[in-house]
């Protein structure tokens, strides 16, 4: 043996028995909890939004409960809103008004339906994306490769997940409580919060398992939460219907009723109908393979190559059917908005209280039909918005994924890519806008009322326009200068500039802060015309923005997650 063999049989010896006085080898150092490795990886990749929909959560309930104190300082009698119990489209919109004379029941009735979808969609979403999204870039086999099974696996992400959703409910739960809603309600406000929460997460959970590719198992989800909305509508539209409720998990905030009678009953789906649903999921990831589904499409069927001879028809075709869906659920909002219009504006004539409110909000126009209606056209800008940057974001998921990178090896310029998107976003936008304002037209003309056009309602949704416009070409410069940011940025500045608008005036802040909003600059249109100096003014911003980012976007290296 040599000299160097000699040398290399002694430091191996040395290291066994280092190892051996540590009571550990080489081997033995390597990761020994791959579960905690797995939830601390899906805690840092939710923490972000997580933390977002915390902070939304109070800020919404908590002023629910502070708009209803300021009205009523000295409380309400029921009978100021018997009209609503009466009305079909209130009803199916909000839900029973339950003990509305109340600051909590108040807030449960005007708000909880809202905060109820947005944490629908937040599940579906992260869901979505922690389980078959990780998939699709195949960081799950990285995963797999260790000690630990697919099932295994995707059971921790849920734990995180169910985590979170009660993190939230308690959230709103003290929120509530703090704010002097009563404590009982607010706990019982928290627990059907978390369970509804939890319940979404189990769906898409269950739809990862199902459909192959994220967006598959996130529309499959969507299309879920839009039956249970119906459903929904249907049985608070008469108390005839109420039993249908049952069969929703948006219609068992409505069933407990945490500030009125509370039906204890509606816990039990709650919490026993989310981790039967969990369950399902676990066992269905345990009968397929990676990267497999269980609704797997027919071996053979022949390859549909429509829309696939560029890349913006590429992106056309990987993203119709997400703009389908916001078209069904904005026409369906708009519609059920339209056809409230008339009933508002009556109430509000009778509710002196309520329009001091608005005043104090710098809302005061919107007691006239036409002011309504362009409050509610703002509504809709916000929602386009949002859009318009998550739509911009899936390009920002096709880099991550790295099917970017494999287009952009052919011969595809980089401006023709990510313009193509861009230019696909903006026309989505035009046609959301226009789907809303039909919706409230045709709402308008179901609900028997008068004084509103069809060019009104097209007017008031269109006036928010240079708004998108300006939302979408943040969104490509942070595309472009802060890839990893792409959606982040813009979605939450949205928001927020869009609550400072409404908030500013009621808090006396100085009209330098309240400029900051985009949404302060738009006219009250159709009552007033429309503000061209500024409707200018901002979609100039949004093209030099929108240049901005194509031109970093080339300059810059393509980066992944």
């Amino acid at each position: 043996m040599t000299a160097t063999a000699h040398a290399q049989t002694d430091t191996g010896h040395r290291h066994l028995s280092a190892g051996s006085r540590h009571g550990t080898t080489r081997t033995a150092a390597l990761p020994a909890r791959p579960r905690r490795a797995i939830a601390g990886l899906a805690g840092r990749q939710t923490r972000r939004s997580a933390l977002v929909l915390v902070a939304s959560g109070i800020a919404y309930m908590a002023l629910e409960v502070v708009s209803y104190r300021t009205a009523y300082p000295n409380g309400v009698s029921p009978v100021q809103f018997q009209m609503f119990e009466d009305n079909p489209a209130v009803r199916m919109m909000q839900g029973v008004p339950v003990a509305l004379d109340t600051p909590g029941g108040f807030a449960v009735w005007d708000g909880g339906w809202v905060i109820q979808l947005i944490l629908a969609l937040w599940a579906i979403l992260t869901t979505t994306r922690l389980l078959r999204g990780e998939e699709d870039l195949e960081r799950t086999d990285l995963l797999l490769a260790g000690p630990v099974r697919a099932s295994t696996a995707t059971t921790v992400v849920l734990s995180v997940l169910g985590a979170l959703a009660v993190l939230f409910g308690a959230v709103i739960a003290v929120t509530m409580a703090l704010s002097g809603t009563g404590l009982v309600g607010s706990v019982l406000l928290g627990l059907a919060l978390a369970g509804v929460t939890a319940t979404f997460v189990a769906t898409a959970a269950i739809t990862s398992q199902l459909v192959d590719v994220r967006r598959r198992a996130a529309a499959l989800a969507a299309g879920v939460l839009a039956i249970a909305y119906v459903l929904r509508m249907v049985g608070n539209s008469t108390d005839v219907r109420s039993w249908v409720r049952w069969f929703t998990p948006l219609g068992w905030l409505d069933q407990l009723e945490p500030y009125g009678d509370p039906d204890l009953r509606a816990l039990v789906p709650l919490v026993v109908v989310p981790i039967l649903l969990a369950v399902a999921a676990m066992l269905l990831r345990a009968r397929r393979d990676a990267g497999g589904a269980l609704l797997s499409r027919e071996a053979g069927r022949v390859a549909h190559l429509r829309y696939l001879g560029g890349p913006t028809a590429f992106a056309w075709r990987s993203n119709r059917a997400v703009l389908l869906g916001w078209s069904v659920g904005l026409g369906v909002f708009a519609t059920v908005m339209g056809a409230l219009i008339g009933t508002m504006i009556e109430w509000l004539a009778g509710d002196q209280s309520y329009q001091q409110l608005l005043a104090s909000f710098g809302l005061d126009a919107a007691l006239t039909t036409l002011g309504f209606l362009a409050m509610i056209g703002s509504m809709f800008g916000v929602a386009v918005g949002l859009q318009v940057a998550w739509r911009i974001g899936s390009a920002r998921a096709e880099e991550e994924s790295g099917r970017a990178e494999a287009i952009l090896a052919r011969p595809v310029s980089r401006l023709r890519w990510l313009a193509g998107h861009t230019a696909l976003a903006l026309a989505g936008a035009l046609l959301l806008l226009a789907v809303s304002g039909g919706g409230v037209w045709l709402g308008v003309v179901a609900s028997g009322a008068s004084g509103i056009t069809l060019l009104d309602a097209m007017k008031s949704v269109l006036n928010t326009l240079p708004v998108v416009l300006l939302i979408g070409g943040l969104t490509v410069a942070c595309f472009g200068l802060l890839p990893r940011a792409t959606t982040v940025v813009p979605v939450t500045l949205t928001a927020v500039l869009y609550v400072l608008s409404l908030l500013g005036p009621a808090l006396n802040w100085p009209a330098w802060v309240l400029n900051l909003s985009p949404f302060t600059h738009l006219a009250w249109v159709p009552m007033a015309p429309w503000a061209a100096t500024a409707g200018i003014v901002m979609s100039v911003i949004g093209i030099a923005l929108l240049v901005i980012g194509l031109w970093a976007f080339h300059r810059r290296d393509l980066v992944g997650s």
